[in-house]
């Protein structure tokens, strides 16, 4: 394992743990919107603090891009984090968030991390390989539609009628849907082979970083924006096995299976 691959399982470790014992903790959970429905805890910024404080301690010179914090810091190597992605879930008690940090080094995405601490699920992925903690990290070989599984995110950002007609779609198509309401869950269901397709159509790059790396070292596929373009604004995100291509089309309103 490569320096900064170990050292970005060890954090998304401890900034699980982290997340776990606040939540655990009275006023840990002291809770502020951002947005209707986009919540932000007393968890979600201390965690970020934690993620950047270690980040800053080993690699003073890198930049940070946080959900909470914004990007701080200009160099070539840009870490990406999301410290609680799925916050409406977490603070309500429920398992499905995640922590997810990235890295960016001369504008390409080479290291992430995705951990589902309540689920007990850690996959990560550099130059020298993936890590997987809790179960074996690899794509689904499902290549019937009426087999498949397909996850959704939501975004407000988009047309209201635009998601009820990708799930007519998926369902046309014969495959079933599910929406866990963290990006993080759903793009570690692909990892793991236990859903065939996750797609967002507007997704931030924190929320979607890590699984750019680790979809494809898992034996998936990955659509987004250019590294650039998706630095500054929330883009269209797909993360698939790579034998379903007829019900991405769908999924993504390209074409009718």
């Amino acid at each position: 394992m490569d320096e900064r691959l170990d050292f970005i399982v060890r954090l998304a470790r401890e900034a699980g743990m982290l997340a776990q014992t606040l939540r655990a903790t009275p006023g840990g959970l002291q809770v502020g919107a951002k947005a209707p429905g986009d919540f932000v805890t007393a968890a979600d910024l201390a965690v970020e603090r934690l993620i950047r404080d270690r980040i800053a301690a080993r690699w003073p010179t890198d930049a940070v891009l946080g959900e909470e914090g914004g990007l701080q810091g200009d160099s070539g190597a840009i870490w990406i984090t999301d410290p609680i992605d799925g916050t409406a879930n977490f603070m309500r008690g429920a398992a499905d968030w995640g922590v997810s940090i990235a890295l960016a080094q001369a504008g390409r995405l080479t290291h992430g991390v995705i951990y589902l601490p309540d689920h007990g699920l850690l996959v990560a992925a550099g130059p020298t390989g993936l890590v997987a903690e809790g179960a074996a990290a690899g794509v689904s070989g499902i290549s019937d539609a009426t087999a498949a599984l397909v996850h959704l995110g939501y975004s407000p950002r988009e047309a209201p009628a635009a998601h009820p007609a990708r799930i007519g779609r998926i369902l046309s198509a014969g495959a079933q849907y599910r929406r866990s309401g963290a990006a993080t869950v759903g793009l570690m269901a692909v990892i793991l082979g236990r859903a065939e397709v996750y797609h967002e159509s507007c997704l931030h790059l924190w929320d979607c970083a890590a699984a750019l790396v680790i979809v494809p070292a898992a034996g998936g596929q990955v659509q987004s924006a250019p590294l650039a373009d998706h630095l500054v604004a929330p883009c269209e995100v797909l993360a698939h096995s790579g034998h379903l291509p007829d019900l991405v089309a769908a999924v993504c309103g390209l074409a009718r299976p």
